[in-house]
């Protein structure tokens, strides 16, 4: 029992819902109390321990599920059913004294005997005991199939059959039990290799998505797949949701060390001067007021998608968000972020706003004219563009005003720092301007960005 429910544990966090001690020494003794018969009390009972919310338990609902049905594929019908592997059922060893490799079986019988019996007990018996002698459970990547089909094919005895193989092939090549043989050993590897794709999709769902999701954050937005979105999305929505409880409360910070000497003074008066109490000064740390300014052409459209998608996930992180978006011209976008769900919002606002060639002069200009009155030592401005203007005027003068009218203009540039000036990139003209301007274009590179606009408000 107590390897089965390790396993177990092994398939819910391989299924991406951790299991805390505490829990598991709690279902371990539900188990005590329940046993393992009865499937639908045993689910209860696991469920009632493992899932605290109801996203806990649709994942533990599937994964018990999965569980328990790679153990009846194990299972023959026509052989008494154990409620789980490895429960109820004959270990893998051989009474003759030698190991499943050494080709022999449950009572020691050959591979060879089983397969051309057709003992489809003894031969599921002895895959799941193989499986377990050559750690099955720990399988976490796509890679590893090939490596652990071998091991447990080796494990139940199959050199000893291909041995067996050969030798039939050169001193009897007619012989029906060569043919007999052969497709046997075909259907084994097959099956086999079918049991350790069930056990990779119980067993390796988490740290194949995990290392699927290291790589998603260090590629190019532009470059990620039409069916890696909806992954990104949610990647980028639990970065924010991060970053909001690192920094979403407006704290008061103690200057550690530096009396409030006015304010002691006041509160110790009834005292005659005793420092009964004391006051130390400390200062508001103020949530950052954004003004996100996303250029949305074809070139850098992706890059919008995402950053606006984590500036509105950032919630109350920030004390006041305004979003525009361009191409040739300004258009305020916040609207849409007031009425509809964030990713809603940001599609509609892609397809909207469109227009010929970018002309960051024009627009430049239109900021001049709609968003400077409003800008103010509290507001940070963030421009995300490549910065080419088609040869346009590019109009530097508009940064430099918004340079000393903000608290910080930062500028991100999905392009590497090699290409700015080249063609016509205005990036080096604009670049003086900017607070901060730096080459982003992953949402590693969104997520340190804006987590140092956060830590630099606090």
């Amino acid at each position: 029992m107590h390897s089965t429910i390790e396993d177990f544990f092994k398939a819910l966090r391989g299924s991406e819902l951790e299991v805390s001690l505490s829990a598991q020494m709690d279902a371990a003794r539900a188990v005590g109390l329940v046993g393992w018969r009865d499937r639908a009390l045993l689910k209860s009972a696991l469920g009632a321990t493992l899932a605290k919310t109801m996203a806990e338990r649709a994942l533990f609902d599937a994964t018990f599920e999965r569980f328990f049905s790679v153990a009846d594929s194990l299972t023959p019908a026509q052989a008494p059913r154990p409620a789980i592997p490895g429960v109820g059922g004959q270990g893998g060893g051989s009474s003759g004294g030698r190991g499943p490799g050494s080709g022999l079986g449950l009572g020691g019988e050959p591979l060879s005997e089983l397969l051309l019996d057709g003992d489809t007990a003894a031969l599921a018996r002895r895959m799941r005991q193989a499986a377990r002698d050559t750690g099955l459970t720990d399988i976490w990547f796509f890679t590893q199939k090939g490596h652990y089909t071998q091991k447990i094919l080796r494990a139940m005895g199959a050199d000893a059959l291909d041995d067996e193989l050969a030798a039939t092939r050169r001193e009897a090549p007619a012989a029906p039990r060569l043919a007999q043989l052969e497709r046997a050993r075909q259907r084994l590897s097959h099956e086999v290799r079918g049991f350790v794709e069930r056990q990779l999709a119980l067993y390796g769902t988490a740290p194949t998505r995990a290392l699927h999701d290291d790589f998603l954050l260090t590629q190019k937005l532009s470059a990620i797949e039409q069916r890696d979105v909806g992954r990104m999305h949610e990647i980028v929505r639990k970065m924010a949701r991060r970053l909001a409880g690192r920094h979403s409360r407006r704290k008061r910070r103690q200057l550690r060390g530096q009396l409030d000497f006015r304010r002691t003074m006041r509160a110790n008066a009834a005292y005659d001067g005793v420092l009964f109490e004391t006051h130390w000064r400390s200062k508001v740390v103020e949530r950052p007021r954004i003004v996100a300014i996303c250029d949305v052409s074809g070139s850098v459209r992706h890059y919008a998608r995402f950053l606006l998608l984590f500036l509105y996930c950032l919630g109350d992180a920030v004390s006041e968000l305004r979003s525009y978006a361009f191409t040739n011209r300004l258009v305020d976008v916040s609207g849409s972020f007031d009425t509809l769900p964030v990713e809603q919002a940001v599609d509609k606002v892609l397809r909207a706003v469109g227009g010929s060639g970018t002309d960051y002069g024009r627009v430049l200009l239109d900021i001049d004219e709609q968003l400077m009155p409003d800008i103010d030592r509290r507001t940070t401005v963030m421009i995300l563009g490549d910065a080419r203007n088609n040869r346009g005027e590019a109009h530097a003068e508009v940064m430099q005003a918004l340079y000393q009218r903000a608290r910080r203009v930062i500028w991100l540039n999905p392009e590497p720092v090699s290409f700015w000036g080249a063609g016509d990139s205005e990036m080096k003209r604009y670049a003086p301007y900017c607070h901060v301007a730096r080459e982003c274009n992953s949402v590693r590179h969104l997520e340190r960005t804006l987590d140092a606009l956060l830590r630099a408000s606090s």
